[in-house]
Formats: C-alpha cells, structure tokens, sequence
C-alpha cells in the first residue's frame, strides 16, 4: 500500500509469506512509515497548540471560554487531519481509537496553548 503522509512508496509486488511460511494473510504494519506520520502529525498539533494559544489570548477569552477553545480548535484539526491526509481511513494508518486519535497529544499541546496564551 502507498502511504501519502510518509512519501513512501509500494513495495514492489511479489508473494507474501511470513517466517512461519503462511500465505500472508497477516496484517502488514510498517513501523517507518509509521514514525513519519506520527512525527508529522505531532508538529502540526504542537503548533496548533502555540496558534490557538496566540488566537485566544488576542480575542481575550480567558477561563472556560479559552479552554473550550482550545479543546474545539484542537479537535478541528485532528478532524482536519483525519479527512484531508487519511481520507477518514484511519485504521490504514494506525491502530488506535478513533477517540485515542482526536485526544492524541492534548496534554503536551496544552502546555504550548497555555504558554501563549
């Protein structure tokens, strides 16, 4: 399978096996691929993080006005993430929850919001 986030392509074509000798009805998991997309992914939340961290403070929302936005702004571009890059795919491309996904690095892109905020 091509993976567009990785800029990796298709293994070239040929019969599956695996060490056992089965026919390679596994599921095939490459971890390089995965570590890209997961280091790409975590550079667009941490500075989602420090962007919505200056939006908030600039339109003044303080308290439970702030943290909801962080919390929508966040969310939104795990979204954002999930539709244009995965095409709403997610499992061909990790195998976490869909709710593991969205919450993914909230408490490291907190402390960047708060930072700016």
């Amino acid at each position: 399978m091509i993976d567009p986030m990785a800029n990796i392509d298709a293994a070239p074509a040929g019969p599956e096996m695996d060490a056992a000798g089965g026919d390679g009805n596994q599921e095939v998991f490459d971890m390089n691929a995965y570590r890209s997309n997961f280091r790409k992914m975590d550079k667009i939340r941490s500075f989602m993080g420090i962007a919505s961290g200056c939006v908030a403070g600039i339109c003044g929302l303080t308290g439970l006005a702030g943290l909801a936005c962080f919390i929508i702004l966040h969310i939104t571009v795990n979204l954002s993430l999930l539709a244009f890059k995965m095409k709403f795919d997610l499992h061909s491309y990790s195998r976490e929850s869909m709710f593991a996904f969205l919450t993914a690095d909230l408490q490291k892109c907190a402390m960047s919001f708060m930072l700016f905020w």
